[in-house]
C-alpha cells in the first residue's frame, strides 16, 4: 500500500495546467515539521519541502480555497518519476499525488481575520 498523510502549511499559491485534452493539475508547496530533542536535550525542528499535486475536480477545489499560508492535511500516495532535461542529465522527482485535501486553518489577514472567502466541505 502506497498511502501518505501530510499536516503542514502551504508555501505557495497554488499553480494550475491544463493539458491539450482539457485535464487540470492544481500544485503546491507544502511544508510539514517534525520536532524532536537532540543529546543535549535541545528542541530541534526541521522542515520538509513537498510538492503537492491533485488533478480533476480536486484540482478545481485546490485552486479555488488553498491559499499561500493555510494549514492542511493532505491523504494521497507518493509518486516517484524521472525524466531527462535540457542538458541530458536524468532528473528523478518525488511528489505526493494528492487524493483529497482538508483546510484546518485558513491564513491570517492583515486584520488577524482568517480568510475563509469560499469554504466548502472535503
Amino acid at each position: 500500500m502506497n498511502k501518505a498523510i501530510l499536516l503542514g502549511n502551504v508555501g505557495a499559491d497554488p499553480q494550475e495546467h491544463t493539458f491539450a485534452n482539457g485535464a487540470k493539475i492544481a500544485s503546491f508547496s507544502l511544508a510539514t515539521s517534525r520536532r524532536y530533542k537532540d543529546g543535549t536535550g535541545n528542541i530541534i525542528e526541521q522542515t520538509s519541502w513537498h510538492k503537492v499535486k491533485f488533478s480533476g475536480d480536486q484540482a478545481d477545489k485546490v485552486m479555488r480555497l488553498v491559499k499561500k499560508s493555510a494549514y492542511v492535511q493532505v491523504d494521497g500516495s507518493i509518486r516517484y518519476d524521472s525524466f531527462t532535461n535540457k542538458e541530458g542529465v536524468e532528473v528523478h522527482t518525488t511528489t505526493i499525488q494528492g487524493e483529497t485535501i482538508r483546510i484546518i486553518a485558513f491564513p491570517k489577514r492583515p486584520d488577524g481575520e482568517a480568510v475563509k472567502e469560499d469554504a466548502e466541505e472535503d
